[in-house]
């Protein structure tokens, strides 16, 4: 890059004095902050992208980096997902809650409700199971046979007790071990049978229907995680957490066994957070929780982005595979959610650094790779506010 002029080497320095000394904030200073840094962006539309103060806690958060290969593939992807055969058949790990005899037959109607969606071209229709409370007869004459499925039951473990780190910790260990480096793996659970809600009914259906899709079985070289919606914020999850990975990827995260249920996390990570992703929530941010994620989603109405909030219902339910976030930084914000008790997980300014403070807590990972996805979603998002 060709060094700044004086005079916007000042107005760099002033407006990091501003934002470090108003911990709070206020409109203005994002709209002037974005505007700035948007100027400063687009000088510099296909080269090298200049160095960007966006400080979190006082401190410098973003270093100078490049236009990654990771946006300039999105398009390229899009245009040829068609194309794309999956490399064997996907195998699916399935957490299975049953809390009482009595909640027998509507559990196993989730069960045949999800593994309807199964296409036994594309995955391994022996799906491993963990279960947790009351044992269902799977299989067998009193359980679900899901015969016109062609689906076959492997309990791999039971417990009373337990949580979904159980079967997160099966599947782990299972891309641990392959020797296949185009292995992928599927995640599920039996969302709603400790709750039953119409809300839980709807999420899990349209979570469930993009793990086990076309779409994500084919998932193109570029993206390694593949989900109905990755949302970024208030931390990089895809809400009702089903979804396809690679297992090279897998192998790199951490194990969901031991971080979450052997105490082996730093003991910031271990305080029950939703809004950051930590305690009992890690294990939704888990598949988004490492630096070298490639994220990619399926559905393109802006309406959802994350929680609960006007989840598709069953018919509206439209498929278009593409790099994730795929939408600007604002779309994500929704009004109530993480306001109050932690507004940092929704101001662009705080991204990078709680992003890089998890990074280093999980995996004393400090530098972001010039691929991170997260620059690509920063530099749209910033453009589109600045215009």
């Amino acid at each position: 890059l060709l060094p700044l002029p004086l005079s916007s080497s000042r107005v760099i320095g002033k407006c990091h004095d501003i934002i470090i000394n108003r911990r709070r904030r206020t409109a203005r200073i994002l709209a002037v902050a974005l505007a700035f840094v948007t100027t400063y962006l687009l000088g510099y539309s296909d080269g090298d992208i200049a160095t960007i103060f966006l400080p979190y806690d006082g401190n410098s958060s973003l270093s100078s980096h490049q236009d990654s290969s990771f946006a300039k593939q999105r398009h390229q992807d899009d245009r040829d997902i068609a194309l794309i055969n999956p490399n064997g058949k996907v195998r699916i790990f399935y957490n299975l809650f049953t809390k009482s005899p009595e909640d027998e037959r509507r559990v196993e109607d989730i069960v045949e409700e999800q593994f309807a969606h199964l296409d036994p071209t594309l995955h391994d229709t022996n799906v491993s199971i963990t279960s947790i409370g009351h044992r269902l007869s799977l299989g067998a004459p009193a359980g679900p046979s899901l015969r016109s499925h062609d689906v076959s039951f492997h309990i791999r473990e039971h417990r009373e007790t337990g949580g979904e780190d159980l079967t997160l910790h099966a599947l782990w260990e299972y891309c641990k071990s392959t020797n296949n480096e185009d292995a992928k793996v599927i995640y599920l659970h039996s969302k709603g049978s400790y709750t039953p809600t119409k809300d839980n009914d709807r999420l899990r259906n349209f979570v469930t229907r993009s793990a086990l899709s076309s779409e994500c079985a084919r998932l193109p070289n570029s993206c390694n995680v593949c989900s109905s919606r990755m949302s970024p914020l208030p931390h990089p999850h895809t809400s009702g957490n089903m979804w396809l990975a690679r297992c090279d990827y897998v192998a790199e995260l951490i194990d969901p066994l031991a971080a979450m249920r052997d105490g082996k996390l730093p003991e910031r990570m271990k305080e029950d957070d939703p809004c950051k992703g930590r305690g009992r929530y890690l294990g939704e941010h888990w598949i988004h929780s490492h630096p070298s994620a490639r994220p990619c989603d399926l559905y393109p109405g802006k309406e959802f982005t994350w929680a609960h909030l006007r989840v598709p219902a069953v018919g509206d339910i439209r498929k278009e595979l593409r790099m994730a976030p795929r939408f600007e930084f604002a779309e994500y914000v929704l009004p109530g959610m993480c306001m109050d008790d932690h507004p940092e997980t929704l101001e662009i300014l705080d991204f990078i650094g709680l992003r890089k403070e998890n990074y280093e807590l999980l995996y004393n990972i400090t530098d972001l790779e010039d691929d991170w996805w997260g620059w690509e979603f920063l530099k749209r998002s910033i453009a589109t506010d600045g215009r």
